[in-house]
């Protein structure tokens, strides 16, 4: 059996908490240098994400305040300060992580467009394909008083407006129509359902 002292025992010791010690205090450093750039980033998507489902005379936005925690309202408002439409930021837990949804709708209760600004935690080439124009196009000109459903749940929900799942990515096509559902949801609360 080996003999240890003190000095064998003592030395790995204190060399793994000084390491420990100056990692903790780097990531530390590194958090707080990339927060105010993550932040501006994730705040520069939410607008142009904005802008992509608001119609063309959008001039400002006014946001609205509401209970649900996951979700942020904004008025859509022209150059004389009129109401012309709503867009409605959604979050909600796909396949592999979050996922931000932006939806437009207009006065008259029309869908105007749904824009999927971050589903970077879904599956390459699958779930991310969510964001594409192809899936995120199904739900433009349709009514903002009816729920959607992915066709595959049709039976459960004969009711609801039908969007085609992505291929490969049920869950996460899935997660987007929840997502435009709850936005839908929003918008009847605080228009009154006109449309």
């Amino acid at each position: 059996m080996p003999k240890f002292n003190a000095r064998d025992i003592l030395i790995p010791t204190i060399s793994l908490v000084l390491i420990t010690g100056v990692s903790t205090v780097l990531l530390a450093g590194t958090n707080e240098l990339t927060k105010e750039p993550i932040s501006v980033a994730e705040e520069t998507g939410k607008q142009k994400s904005m802008q992509s489902v608001s119609p063309k005379n959008a001039d400002s936005y006014v946001k609205i305040d509401t209970e649900d925690v996951k979700a942020e309202c904004y008025e859509v408002l022209d150059k004389e300060g009129k109401v012309i439409a709503y867009t409605i930021a959604t979050n909600i837990k796909g396949y592999g992580g979050t996922i931000k949804v932006m939806t437009g709708i207009d006065k008259n209760g029309s869908i105007i467009g749904v824009n999927v600004y971050d589903n970077s935690d879904e599956t390459p080439g699958l779930g991310a394909k969510t964001s594409e124009k192809k899936f995120c196009g199904q739900f433009s000109s349709k009514s903002a008083n009816t729920d959607f459903i992915v066709s595959k749940d049709a039976e459960k929900y004969p009711d609801s407006q039908k969007i085609d799942a992505v291929t490969g990515a049920t869950i996460s096509s899935r997660a987007v129509t929840e997502a435009v559902n709850r936005a839908l949801e929003l918008y009847r609360e605080i228009s009154g359902g006109v449309g």
